[in-house]
């Protein structure tokens, strides 16, 4: 059955924009984008069904390139003693102590909500990086299950191997890993799999060679890197090297790894990073939280590098995410031209997709004919106006810092979200 988006603005992600427009959904992708007389003249089939899009605006569902769901049962949470100082002693005396409580309810609970929270966000994919040491096996499962069934979106998942919890946790870790690895489908561009790591400082050069000698050739890694300013320093005071070379040395710079943060890699780090083709992701509000360090937007992109956005778990609203890491560009620069919108556009709309479609075997990110049906409708009449040439103006400063009302959400052309109310959820 058909689903057709009628009557609103549409924005396709890249340089078309339309004030009123229908958008034509079978199948799970996009059929046609229509406007003027030929959207005047067409006449969706009886048993179509019709979404009024007067009064909302229309972009391509976001992506949310590295997060950790758990962290949705985080907010409130009571720490006694809670007194850190550097990045370790945060994951020490929080994050940690997060993670061990998990059980396999609260495992999939965590997920639940956390995935609601980024539909209600506009986000229809999440690339999740979970840890549960006391409750490893199956825990990928529970994640993909809430995140894919229970709601409906698209997601990558990985179990985040540490040495950190003892080897027998550890192996634990990866044969979770490699289990789902196993059970990953090609075919079902809901969800993939990925090899999780935390970090290069809790993981030995054993765990590594274990790593390096099971993982399919095929498959990425998505780790943290570079983080806080000891994981650096950890790798060169004991392994001689710096993090990029280390992961390099080991085989697991691929072109399917993801990168998370990369704050304080060097010149030649991120030269190898380009040279592999791997991906970064920068997640602005979380290093700014953990005084963790700027990310080098400029240096990455001038080289090619594919940057995407996340939130590592604070929250998933990625206009909100999209407009920080702007204005943390422009103060830490003294520059008020530092990423600008053709920079933000880039990590956001062009670079996150491309990750997203490379992970999940579709293509992802425009609103246009044979890309998959993906969509957010807002609610929003601007007071100003709009056009291609200034619609991430209106996102950031419009929608992202003042009232954010997802009024529906197209997920594979499913509805996950219709008339402000999940379709397939009961909230209460």
């Amino acid at each position: 059955m058909k689903l057709v988006i009628d009557g609103a603005r549409i924005w396709n992600g890249a340089s078309e924009f339309y004030d009123k427009g229908t958008i034509v959904i079978e199948d799970g992708k996009i059929e046609a984008v229509l406007a003027g007389d030929e959207r005047d003249r067409y006449k969706p089939p009886a048993e179509a069904r019709v979404i009024d899009g007067d009064g909302k605006l229309a972009i391509p569902g976001l992506i949310n390139a590295h997060t950790h769901l758990y962290s949705s049962l985080a907010r409130g949470m009571a720490l006694p003693n809670y007194s850190p100082h550097t990045f370790t002693q945060i994951l020490e005396q929080m994050w940690w102590r997060l993670d061990k409580a998990l059980d396999p309810s609260s495992v999939r609970m965590s997920a639940l909500v956390g995935a609601m929270e980024a539909a209600r966000c506009g986000v229809t994919t999440l690339i999740d990086h979970h840890a549960s040491p006391h409750a490893v096996t199956g825990s990928l499962a529970a994640v993909k299950d809430a995140v894919n069934k229970d709601v409906g979106l698209r997601g990558a998942f990985c179990y985040e191997l540490s040495d950190r919890d003892g080897m027998e946790i550890r192996d634990e870790g990866i044969e979770e890993n490699l289990d789902f690895l196993a059970s990953d489908d090609p075919s079902d561009s809901m969800s993939t799999a990925l090899f999780g790591m935390h970090a290069s400082f809790t993981i030995s050069d054993d765990t590594l060679s274990k790593v390096a000698e099971r993982i399919p050739s095929g498959a990425g890694v998505h780790i943290h890197v570079a983080e806080g300013p000891e994981d650096e320093e950890q790798c060169q005071s004991e392994h001689g090297m710096r993090i990029v070379q280390r992961l390099d040395k080991f085989n697991l710079l691929r072109e399917r790894s993801i990168l998370a943060h990369c704050l304080h890699i060097d010149q030649a780090e991120k030269d190898l990073v380009a040279e592999s083709k791997a991906m970064v992701v920068h997640n602005p509000r979380s290093n700014m939280n953990n005084a963790v360090g700027v990310f080098d937007m400029d240096g990455f992109l001038k080289r090619g590098i594919t940057v995407g956005l996340g939130t590592d778990g604070v929250g998933s609203n990625m206009l909100t995410e999209l407009f920080t890491a702007g204005i943390l560009q422009k103060v830490s620069t003294g520059d008020s031209l530092a990423a600008g919108f053709g920079d933000l556009k880039t990590i956001l709309f062009d670079d996150n997709p491309q990750i997203a479609s490379l992970l999940l075997g579709t293509q992802l990110g425009r609103i246009a004919p044979g890309y998959a049906a993906d969509i957010a409708l807002f609610d929003y009449n601007p007071p100003t106006p709009i056009d291609a040439g200034n619609v991430l103006g209106h996102l950031l400063f419009g929608i992202a810092v003042h009232d954010l009302q997802v009024s529906d959400l197209i997920v594979n052309g499913k509805a996950v979200i219709g008339s402000g109310r999940f379709v397939n959820l009961d909230e209460d």
